[in-house]
């Protein structure tokens, strides 16, 4: 249903998120069928192409669970398309003031929000409706969600959440990191970025706003809960895929 993602989140439930840079469509399949809520394909700094991302959209849906994908900067052109393809969110990197979000807004809703294309058949066709049926419903249903990961971000925040149209921000940690401390190597969730990190989620969620944010640690995704983050990427494939392979040689004895 293209209410999906809205209904996982109704009354400050919390959605689990496996994010998936990875392009072959029978993994990004297997792990829509583990626990997870809702699956994010990356394509800014994992792999995805509009090729993976029309042949893994589909088997996420098919698992039950909620597309989610992210864009490279500035590539509204994309996030239309993955729109089309049967995203139900999508996240933008790098949306430092109100006129990226604009920006953002533009191409993930359609008028009068913003001016998305026309062209909704595949997407409705996934999610079992008519055209004019998810033309209705798209705008409330499909979320626009912009990463914050600079101080320039931080600063816009209130004028980022004041855009109608955007859903909900992103901590993005790492970039967050070097850009509050001017160092390369990031400390995420570190002493130098908690509280910006809380505030965020405060003001997010003041706003009436989705607070989400990416984790690879149990620690981390417990301490963003804590904070009333509630749309949290876990883990990463890559690292389900090692973990899994260390697993199979716990109790070898050659």
């Amino acid at each position: 249903m293209i209410t999906r993602l809205k209904d996982q989140l109704s009354g400050d439930k919390t959605v689990t998120v496996a994010w998936c840079g990875m392009r072959d469509a029978q993994l990004v399949g297997l792990i829509a069928r583990q626990r997870f809520s809702a699956v994010l394909l990356d394509s800014q700094h994992g792999f995805h192409t509009e090729s993976s991302f029309l042949e893994c959209i589909p088997q996420i849906v098919m698992a039950g669970k909620t597309p989610m994908a992210r864009i490279p900067v500035g590539r509204w052109d994309l996030c239309e398309r993955l729109l089309d393809f049967g995203a139900l969110a999508v996240v933008a990197p790098m949306i430092n003031c109100a006129d990226d979000a604009r920006a953002f807004v533009a191409a993930a809703k359609y008028p009068p929000i913003g001016s998305r294309s026309h062209g909704p058949r595949h997407a409705a066709s996934l999610y079992g409706l008519t055209p004019s049926e998810y033309l209705q419903m798209a705008n409330e249903n499909t979320l626009a969600i912009a990463q914050i990961e600079t101080v320039e971000a931080y600063n816009n925040l209130d004028e980022i959440l004041a855009i109608d149209g955007i859903d909900g921000v992103l901590m993005g940690p790492s970039d967050f990191s070097i850009s509050v401390t001017g160092r390369i190597v990031p400390d995420n969730y570190g002493p130098d970025t908690v509280d910006m990190v809380r505030l965020i989620a405060e003001k997010t969620r003041a706003a009436g706003k989705i607070a989400a944010a990416f984790t690879s640690s149990a620690e981390h995704s417990n301490l963003v809960h804590s904070m009333g983050y509630r749309l949290i990427s876990i883990t990463m494939d890559g690292s389900m895929v090692s973990a899994g392979a260390a697993k199979a040689f716990e109790n070898i004895d050659f």
